[in-house]
């Protein structure tokens, strides 16, 4: 019984961290009154540029105001950074 318990723990915590290193994101979107919405986008890499300089972000999966997401162009961010910044 123990021994399934860490085994769930391990992977509550190891499949969001592999998730987020392999350059996933997590997405929330805010409506605005005027039609516009705000976009705020969570990932492991803090200091990335945002788009067009920086990776573009697609949602892959959503519910409701909250979504998963992927850089469009499918490569990690990390394999920019170390091309010298082209993502």
């Amino acid at each position: 019984m123990i021994n399934k318990l860490i085994w769930t723990v391990a992977a509550a915590i190891w499949i969001p961290c592999m998730f987020c290193l392999l350059g996933g994101a997590f997405t929330y979107r805010e409506n605005l009154p005027s039609g516009l919405y705000n976009r705020y986008t969570l990932t492991m890499y803090k200091t990335l540029p945002p788009p067009p300089k920086g990776p573009a972000y697609c949602d892959f999966l959503k519910a409701g105001a909250y979504a998963l997401a992927f850089s469009c162009s499918g490569k990690p961010p990390f394999l920019g950074w170390l091309q010298g910044g082209e993502y």
